[in-house]
């Protein structure tokens, strides 16, 4: 009877675990999808430029880009795959890109990479 016990606490445990861990990604998803519904609904434009590409593992890099509204500054974060521009500049750093904001939250925004836009990896739920 103990082993039986200890079975089902394990399991339990198991159990608790599977759903917190369900519980942050349901979170992350949720979040992120209300981000880009307030960009799309109080959208405005802006150019900004990347400042950094550098990988988060083999296959997955990290690129970042500032942009300004008026007298204030701002960084936005985006996953990729790897990729070069024209001149030969990994992730395009320091090329300047469109970036779309929200006016009620400027720190809420997107950057539009145009014709590389397909090497992005974070899912946009709302354009």
């Amino acid at each position: 009877m103990n082993i039986l016990n200890k079975f089902k606490e394990e399991r339990f445990r198991v159990k608790v675990i599977l759903g917190i861990l369900g519980l942050i990604i349901l979170v992350g998803i949720c979040r992120q999808y209300f981000m880009q519904k307030n960009i799309s609904e109080h959208k405005e434009e802006t150019i900004g430029k990347v400042i950094d590409f550098e990988s988060i593992n083999m296959r997955r890099y990290s690129l970042k880009y500032e942009y300004s509204i008026g007298d204030n500054q701002y960084q936005g974060e985006i996953g990729v795959s790897y990729f070069e521009c024209d001149n030969g500049k990994k992730g395009c750093v320091g090329q300047e890109f469109p970036v779309y904001y929200s006016s009620e939250n400027p720190q809420y925004s997107r950057i539009d990479l145009g014709k590389y836009e397909k090497y992005k990896t974070t899912v946009e739920f709302v354009k």
